[in-house]
């Protein structure tokens, strides 16, 4: 028998990064997708970037996703910031974590 994964989850595994625009300025921030396992996906973002002046906890944000395999096209998902924080212990000094979730359809959107 067949293990069933939902389409959420065979997405996540597929992504190797992701971008959004920043509102200001209008510039495209480009990140790589991250994995752990108790984070099924989250970004690392260096102190002082303007993305983090551009994004809040609990935000829905249209981003756009690039699978591994280049030969499929991008995807474009509502993404949830989970939360934001400064975490030295993953071994990034002097960033933050971001913790991610595709927004799903029967979640109320936020922002």
């Amino acid at each position: 028998m067949h293990k069933k994964i939902r389409p959420e989850k065979r997405q996540l595994q597929n992504y190797y990064s992701a971008e959004f625009k920043l509102a200001h300025p209008k510039i495209l921030y480009q990140f790589k997708l991250r994995r752990s396992e108790s984070e099924p996906m989250f970004a690392v973002v260096k102190e002082g970037s303007k993305a983090l002046d551009n994004i809040n906890e609990g935000d829905i944000i249209n981003m756009r996703y690039y699978p591994s395999d280049r030969s499929i096209p991008p995807e474009t998902l509502d993404t949830r910031i989970k939360y934001i924080t400064r975490d030295e212990t993953t071994g990034f000094k002097n960033h933050y974590v971001i913790g991610l979730c595709i927004h799903g359809e029967n979640e109320k959107i936020v922002a």
